[in-house]
């Protein structure tokens, strides 16, 4: 890969604004080299790493919502951005989805994590968020940390 290439590009998506800004720039980093963009749902419920298939209505409904977000920068994009996009919801009991996202980055071979941050700000690390906290302390791939505001 060459410097500041990112073509397979992973986003953790919740479903909050600051996830939908982040959907936003990874397809037009994307755009820049044709590239891939997933947005990975990571949910108390659904796929699990062991492979069960029972999804709930949380999951169902991250998942139509980052296809909807994914629907809308299509129509924004002119013939020949060549961005591909999917959307893989993932089932993480009680572990922590930062390191979910981290994981799943490095296994599958992203480039680059994007996650949106919403932190409360009382403290450097709800500044961030615990889940980006937890992206950015854990990743081996680099993270961008985004915020819709």
């Amino acid at each position: 890969m060459a410097a500041g290439r990112f073509r397979r590009i992973l986003v953790g998506f919740d479903g909050s604004p600051d996830a939908a800004e982040a959907l936003r720039v990874a397809a037009a980093i994307a755009c820049l080299d044709g590239g891939h963009v997933v947005a990975l749902c990571v949910t108390r419920y659904g796929p699990t790493t062991e492979g069960t298939d029972s999804y709930d209505s949380e999951s169902r409904k991250l998942q139509r919502l980052a296809e909807t977000c994914f629907d809308e920068l299509k129509r924004g994009q002119t013939p020949g951005d060549g961005v591909r996009t999917s959307v893989q919801v993932l089932g993480a009991n009680h572990d922590n989805a930062g390191q979910v996202l981290t994981d799943y980055a490095a296994k599958h071979g992203f480039d680059i994590l994007v996650v949106g941050r919403h932190g409360d700000g009382m403290s450097r690390r709800s500044r961030l968020g615990r889940v980006a906290d937890a992206a950015a302390r854990a990743s081996s791939v680099p993270v961008l940390l985004l915020s819709a505001q």
